[in-house]
């Protein structure tokens, strides 16, 4: 005979996505023996059941939905003779959109954080893309839009600033990149004819002999001096950047010189050197027609000039400033500048048109902004690679002068096996790169670290920076009490606090420029300012062997824009049965105070298909179908049918181009919920 069923007990009949219930059964047997019980669920999960001879137990879990009027749970009681009947339960899993699925927001809550920052428990920050931390190796992790920002300039010496790639340095063959082309910390300048100088120097200043076997291509068109040395039994081209308009020889044997190497300071460290090179006869005289190699520019090595037929396209170079004059007369060192000093007063602004040309050096064909104006201080270089790393240069002109008690020294072109110079070069146009190993003079000093310098307190040349601590000049650092001495002029900081550099206030905060590991002078302080995120400062230093170290005489300001963008993981768990057919979305973005609201707003999307599943596993999947959320500026929400484009994986993305870096948005209180429903089989 079958069994009889006798009870049912059910805890509830509706379920939230993945609630549990518990269902129960009551049967008995017409001849008295034992019953068997087996559960079985088309949907959801079952639990452990519990028996007795004439009742079972069980807990069934929900799945994410299910299809109206499903009676996903069913129970069989089989007698001990194997008859048996069958019961079923009945479900609905309720959905409900209000219900908010968002985790609080940590980094490994997204599957993309590009320039953004998770910061419980919701919100979101877009920060600015980070600034590079060393002069020695200056490259973004993705593509962005940099500028510019000429600060100031401290010296009588007349300047062009620009830049070279460095994997077109490496593409021409002037460095080794030792097997590692992503790491630029070990790579070394080729000397390929083994004369003793680094070809990049000797194509800098065009050294090499036309002919024989250390004969390297001229960079330029053609040589305007002709005349050769021998030195150490090698031959090499008296450089046209170091020669006068007559083209004189300008070649000395055997001088008796002061070793530039750190500790030598006395005559009784005297070495004997050669020196080729000459400077304008007196310190009135202009250089003239001289002191050129007859490029895009006269007066900037036709290596570091922008590609142009004038330099036979040799040029790697670009310019961001022509020009830093900044001063009350209308003179350039010796007549040596690229533009004419077209202005008389000192603030802030390049004597020069600077909207006028282009990062070539070329005139533009339309000026945006004729005229000396405020906009001549920013110069917007465009997009910069990601990856692709940048080194900076000063071209300075400036006499050479080797006197070690005023810290400078004559460029040197060779160095033996104990690096002493064997060869110096003795000219008004020296290049200082922003990678220290590349430069060409000596550090006479040798100090390690090179210099530090408090960069919002103001420059004495009364404070020491050997005795900063004793010294009333110095200023302490804000973060360990440490004194050092300050960095650009007091007038200088006031200036940039104002509204016309939208009130840069430098914090009193230590920067360090490290020795170069070869002996060679650095020329660059490179500080990223906790108060200005996104932007960094370079200060150069000027003077062969490092003269004051001040590192103020040419000041920069970098400011970096990039896009930001965060993608969440998936929201929902992994329910291949079910795709997701609605989607609330509420958000709240803010903007810091005091920024206006004309800033670009962040963008919203949502897509339901963010990974792709398959045997082994899901994958996430890199383009999948996103539905822009028409939000408003600020607190905003709405509701999508996405069912048209069914999935099982929900994610959602924000996304903005970029802005002023102390005005970026975050987005805050970001609450998702959704409904499912069953796929059709």
């Amino acid at each position: 005979m079958l069994p009889r069923l006798t009870g049912f007990s059910q805890s509830s009949a509706v379920l939230p996505p993945g609630g549990t219930a518990e269902v129960g059964i009551l049967a008995m047997d017409p001849q008295g023996n034992p019953l068997t019980f087996s559960w079985d669920a088309s949907a959801g999960t079952l639990g452990t059941q519990v028996d007795t001879g004439s009742s079972s137990l069980q807990t069934w879990t929900a799945p994410q939905c299910l299809a109206e009027d499903a009676t996903p749970v069913a129970v069989t009681v089989t007698s001990f003779y194997g008859q048996s009947i069958s019961s079923q339960f009945g479900f609905s899993v309720a959905q409900d959109l209000a219900v908010n699925r968002q985790p609080p927001f940590v980094d490994s809550g997204f599957e993309l954080l590009e320039n953004a920052t998770a910061v419980l428990p919701q919100e979101l920050w877009l920060t600015a893309p980070a600034a590079p931390t060393s002069a020695e190796r200056i490259v973004f992790a993705k593509d962005q839009q940099l500028s510019v920002t000429f600060i100031s300039k401290e010296s009588e010496a007349t300047h062009a600033f620009g830049y070279v790639y460095y994997d077109d340095l490496v593409a021409r063959g002037y460095v080794n990149v030792q097997g590692t082309p992503g790491d630029s910390s070990d790579d070394t300048l080729v000397d390929a004819n083994g004369n003793g100088i680094a070809d990049l120097h000797e194509d800098l200043y065009n050294l090499a002999p036309p002919s024989g076997a250390q004969a390297r291509p001229y960079i330029g068109v053609s040589p305007r001096c002709t005349r050769t040395f021998s030195s150490r039994g090698f031959t090499y081209r008296q450089p046209d950047l170091a020669l006068s308009s007559t083209c004189a020889s300008a070649f000395f044997t055997n001088q008796d010189m002061t070793d530039a190497r750190p500790g030598r300071t006395s005559a009784d460290y005297n070495i004997i050197a050669d020196v080729v090179g000459t400077v304008p006869p007196i310190p009135s005289a202009n250089a003239g027609t001289g002191f050129s190699d007859e490029g895009l520019f006269t007066r900037i090595p036709n290596l570091m000039e922008p590609a142009h037929a004038a330099n036979n396209f040799m040029g790697l170079g670009s310019m961001v400033f022509l020009s830093t004059e900044d001063d009350s007369d209308r003179a350039t060192y010796r007549a040596m500048g690229l533009v004419p000093d077209a202005d008389e007063f000192e603030d802030g602004i390049p004597d020069y048109d600077v909207s006028r040309y282009d990062t070539r050096g070329q005139v533009r064909a339309v000026n945006p902004d004729p005229g000396i104006t405020t906009y001549d201080r920013t110069v917007d270089l465009g997009i910069i690679q990601g990856g692709k790393e940048m080194v900076f240069f000063l071209v300075t002109a400036l006499d050479a002068d080797h006197n070690l008690d005023n810290g400078t020294v004559f460029p040197c072109l060779r160095r033996d096996a104990d690096l002493k110079c064997t060869l110096h070069l003795k000219t008004p146009l020296s290049v200082f790169f922003s990678k220290a190993k590349w430069n060409l003079d000596q550090d006479p000093v040798g100090r390690m670290p090179t210099t530090q310098r408090n960069i919002g307190c103001a420059f004495s040349d009364q404070c020491d920076p050997d005795h900063a601590q004793s010294s009333t000049k110095a200023c302490p650092v804000v973060t360990n009490g440490q004194k050092m001495c300050g960095w650009m002029d007091s007038d200088v900081l006031q200036r940039i606090a104002g509204p016309s550099y939208g009130r840069l206030v430098l914090p009193k905060e230590g920067a360090t420029v490290s020795a170069s590991g070869n002996l060679l002078m650095p020329h660059v302080l490179l500080t990223t300012p906790s108060a200005l995120p996104g932007r960094w400062m370079l200060g150069f230093e000027d003077l062969n062997g490092g003269g004051d170290r001040d590192f103020n005489d040419a000041v920069f300001l970098f400011q970096a824009q990039a896009s930001s963008a965060a993608r969440s993981k998936v929201l929902n768990p992994p329910d291949a049965s079910c795709a997701v057919s609605r989607v609330r979305f509420t958000k709240t973005d803010t903007v810091p105070t005091g920024c206006a609201t004309s800033q670009p707003a962040p963008s919203y999307a949502l897509a339901t298909d963010c990974q792709v599943c398959g045997d082994g596993g899901c994958a996430s999947n890199p383009t999948p179908t996103w539905h822009p959320l028409p939000l408003m500026r600020g607190a905003d929400s709405v509701t999508v049918d996405v069912s048209g484009t069914p999935g099982n994986q929900l994610c959602w993305k924000v996304t903005h181009p970029g802005g002023a870096p102390a005005c970026l948005p975050a987005a805050v209180q970001v609450n998702v919920g959704y409904e499912l429903t069953p796929v059709a089989p």
